[in-house]
């Protein structure tokens, strides 16, 4: 790709590579541009004989207080995440896309549950948790291009990471409760999400900037041998 950019600068005259150079700038200034970092990458883990009122992430395995019914499988969980897939184009450049499958629709249910680390446990208060997990994940082929997915909380042994408020209920105990966020995922889909796409947007950065340093440099050598 790089090879034809620099055949094709050859031919081209002043104002062109001017044109070529503002759009490179405005690649490298959105390769560049900071985002603002996700509480969930920020935030550090907390051991739960530490935590204090506010938002806290912990790592640790889930304790059942009461079990609700999946929808699929019509399994006894502490939890499900519930979604539908469609396969198909997008609506918009339909003859030039791909097919691929995409969640059309997705809900989290869970009961209350506690999490539990070496130092001890607390209660999570589920209501209007966010469960993004890829463990005990059944699946329910409705036809060609339709399918269901669950995944499940199952008191289980599995390490969880949970995102969360701590705040105090009403007989004085502390409890994790939904305030700004309350996400749980598993150990091995946090470490994917938050490590390994990172680390591969890095390097499809690195590239980007590689092949426009090749272009400037390319692009100053030539026009300096033409004087």
């Amino acid at each position: 790709m790089v090879l034809i950019l620099l055949l094709t600068l050859i031919s081209l005259d002043f104002s062109d590579v001017l044109f070529f150079l503002l759009i490179g700038g405005m690649i490298l200034y959105g390769v560049f541009k900071k985002k603002k970092p996700s509480i969930i990458k920020t935030l550090a883990i907390s051991e739960i004989n530490t935590v204090s009122k506010g938002l806290c992430k912990i790592k640790g395995q889930i304790l059942a207080t009461n079990q609700i019914t999946s929808p699929i499988t019509e399994t006894q969980c502490i939890g499900y995440n519930y979604s539908n897939l469609s396969y198909g184009y997008k609506a918009v450049g339909r003859a030039n896309g791909r097919k691929k499958w995409r969640t059309y629709h997705t809900k989290s249910k869970s009961a209350d549950f506690f999490i539990k680390d070496a130092t001890g446990q607390i209660k999570v208060n589920a209501k209007n948790i966010s469960i993004q997990i890829n463990v005990n994940r059944s699946e329910k082929k409705l036809s060609r291009t339709l399918v269901d997915v669950e995944s499940l909380l199952l008191e289980d042994g599995t390490e969880y990471i949970l995102i969360g408020t701590v705040n105090v209920d009403k007989n004085g105990d502390m409890e994790i409760v939904k305030e700004k966020e309350l996400i749980i995922m598993d150990e091995a889909f946090y470490r994917f999400v938050n490590v390994k796409i990172p680390s591969m947007k890095k390097k499809i950065r690195l590239f980007i900037i590689f092949s426009l340093l090749v272009l400037f440099i390319f692009i100053i050598y030539n026009f300096g041998s033409l004087k």
